[in-house]
C-alpha cells in the first residue's frame, strides 16, 4: 500500500478575512513551493485529505489546487495524485506579494479542463508501437495523417479536396512561411490583417497592413502591389470578428481580377454559431478565381502549442513546390507525432474535444459578457484618453498578466488602448477572481472628456448583421462604416 502524503508546511487560515479560503491555501502553498519548502516532485495530499486536515470543505480544497495548477506550481498525474511541478522553486519569478503569484491571462494557452489526457496517452502509445520508416519521411507528410485530415474536413466542414493536396506542416506560422516562399512573395507584396499575431506578420517580413473593423478585414483596401492577402475569415485574431459575406465575395473578386492568392487562416477550435449560413471563403475564391486560395491551420489551439503540427490545403502545383522546400529545409514534424495525430483524428478524439471546448468556452464567455468575448480571447477596449501599457503594468503588480494590442500591430501606427485577455484556459474560480480584479482597476480609470461632433461629420450607422456580434473599436483607423 502506498503511503498517504501528509502536509509538511503550516497553513494558517483567516476564516473571516477579506481573502477567500481557497486563495489563502493556494497562496501559502505557492509561497512554500517558491521558497523551496516543498521540493519538485513532492506529492501533495489529496483534496479529501487536505480538506480534513484544514477543516474546510472539499470544494475549497479543489479550488485551491485549481489555482495552483493554473499558476504552474503543481502538476497532476492520472491515478497518482498531485505533485509539485519541476523547476517551480528555481525558475518561477518571485510573486508580487507573498500570497499573490502571477495569474497568466495571455491568450493562446490550452484548456487543462478539456484536455483528453487518456486519449492523448493512448494515441502516443499506439504511435510508438508502429515501425518507423526505413527511408526519409514523405515531403508532404505521412499518408495516413493526410488522409485522416482530408476525411476530417469532409466530415466536419463539408469541404471536398478534389484537385488539392494536404501538406503536413509545423503549425500555422510554419505553413504560412512555406506558402509565401513557394509563391516567391514577402514584405509589402503580402497584405496581413492588422492587428494580427506577431508569429504571422513576422514570417512575412514587413507586410502591408490591412485594416479591420466590425465586419472583418477591409478587403477593398488591399494595396495594389500585393499579390497575396492573409485573412482569418472565421475568427479575426484577436478581435474574433467574422468576415462578412460581402467582403468574402469581394476577396474572391480581388483574387480573380489581380491574380493574387487568398491565404485563409483556419479557425479550428470551435464551430461558432456566427458562421451558420456564411459561405466559406475558400469555396468562394475557388469558384471565382480557380486555384488562387490556400488554407492553413494547426492543432495547437485544440491541444497545446508545443505539439507544433498543422496543415496546408494547396493546389497541386503549389503543393509540389512546398514539398521541395520542406525537403531542402528538413523541416517536418516527427513520424510519431504525425501518427499520434492521425490516431486521434480517426478515433474521434479531435471531434469530441472540439465539442467539449465549445461547451466550455460558452460557459466562460458568459463570465465575460461585460467585457468583449471571442472564441478563446477577448479584447477589452479602454477609454481613449488612457495608455494601455501602464494599466497592464498595474495589473501585473496585482498578480494578473495581460497583453495589450501593441504586439499585434506592425505598421508603426499607435494601436488603440485595449487589453487582450485570454480566458479559455482558466478554471472558473480563478477566472472570476481575475475578472473582478480587472473590473476594479478599470472602474478607477478617468472618464474620457466628451467632445461635441458637428452634425455634418456624423457617420452613417449601418445595421449589424444578425450572425455577428459587434466589437468596439476606439480609434478612427480601426472603425469601419460598413461592408
Amino acid at each position: 500500500m502506498r503511503p498517504v502524503p501528509n502536509l509538511t508546511i503550516p497553513i494558517a487560515l483567516a476564516r473571516h478575512g477579506d481573502e477567500s479560503l481557497h486563495e489563502q491555501i493556494a497562496g501559502q502553498v505557492g509561497a512554500a513551493i517558491h521558497d523551496g519548502l516543498l521540493p519538485p516532485q513532492a506529492q501533495l495530499p489529496s483534496t479529501r485529505s487536505l480538506a480534513a486536515l484544514l477543516g474546510v470543505s472539499r470544494g475549497v480544497a479543489i479550488a485551491a489546487y485549481e489555482l495552483l495548477f493554473a499558476r504552474g506550481c503543481v502538476r497532476s498525474r492520472l491515478g497518482s495524485g498531485t505533485f509539485v511541478a519541476n523547476g517551480s522553486a528555481a525558475e518561477a519569478p518571485p510573486p508580487a506579494t507573498t500570497h499573490r503569484p502571477v495569474i497568466d491571462l495571455r491568450p493562446g494557452q490550452p484548456s487543462v479542463e478539456a484536455f483528453p489526457l487518456p486519449a492523448w496517452r493512448a494515441a502516443w502509445r499506439r504511435a510508438g508501437f508502429r515501425r518507423p520508416p526505413a527511408q526519409a519521411l514523405p515531403a508532404l507528410g505521412v499518408p495516413p495523417l493526410r488522409r485522416a485530415i482530408s476525411e476530417h474536413f469532409l466530415r466536419t466542414k463539408g469541404m471536398s479536396l478534389k484537385d488539392r493536396q494536404i501538406v503536413v506542416t509545423g503549425g500555422v506560422a510554419h505553413g504560412l512561411s512555406l506558402v509565401l516562399e513557394a509563391l516567391g512573395l514577402c514584405g509589402p507584396d503580402v497584405a496581413i490583417e492588422e492587428p494580427s499575431p506577431a508569429a504571422l506578420w513576422r514570417v512575412a517580413g514587413g507586410p502591408a497592413p490591412l485594416p479591420v473593423d466590425g465586419f472583418g478585414a477591409r478587403v477593398g483596401e488591399i494595396p495594389a502591389r500585393c499579390r497575396a492577402a492573409v485573412l482569418a475569415a472565421d475568427a479575426q485574431i484577436p478581435y474574433g470578428t467574422v468576415l462578412s459575406p460581402e467582403r468574402r465575395s469581394e476577396a474572391a473578386r480581388w483574387a480573380r481580377e489581380t491574380g493574387g492568392h487568398v491565404i485563409e487562416v483556419a479557425c479550428d477550435t470551435v464551430l461558432r454559431p456566427e458562421l451558420s449560413g456564411v459561405p466559406r471563403l475558400s469555396a468562394l475564391v475557388s469558384a471565382l478565381a480557380g486555384d488562387r486560395t490556400v488554407l492553413i491551420g494547426g492543432f495547437d489551439e485544440l491541444f497545446t502549442p508545443g505539439i507544433r503540427l498543422g496543415y496546408a490545403v494547396l493546389p497541386r502545383e503549389l503543393a509540389a513546390e512546398v514539398g521541395r522546400i520542406i525537403e531542402r529545409r528538413a523541416e517536418q514534424p516527427s513520424f510519431v507525432t504525425q501518427l499520434a495525430m492521425e490516431s486521434m483524428l480517426r478515433d474521434g478524439t479531435v471531434t469530441r474535444l472540439t465539442h467539449r471546448l465549445g461547451r466550455l468556452y460558452a460557459r466562460k464567455r458568459r463570465l465575460m459578457e461585460q467585457l468583449s468575448g471571442t472564441v478563446n480571447c477577448a479584447v477589452l477596449p479602454l477609454p481613449s484618453n488612457v495608455d494601455a501599457e501602464p494599466i497592464a503594468a498595474e495589473l501585473l503588480g496585482r498578480g494578473l498578466r495581460v497583453e495589450t494590442l501593441t504586439p499585434y500591430h506592425f505598421s508603426g501606427l499607435k494601436p488603440p488602448p485595449a487589453l487582450v485577455i485570454g480566458y479559455g484556459h482558466l478554471p472558473d474560480p480563478l477566472l472570476r477572481h481575475a475578472l473582478s480584479a480587472i473590473a476594479g482597476v478599470i472602474a478607477d480609470l478617468p472618464a474620457p472628456v466628451a467632445t461635441p461632433v458637428p452634425a455634418r461629420r456624423r457617420r452613417r450607422v449601418w445595421p449589424r448583421p444578425a450572425y455577428q456580434r459587434w466589437v468596439s473599436f476606439d480609434s478612427d483607423q480601426s472603425r469601419g462604416t460598413g461592408p
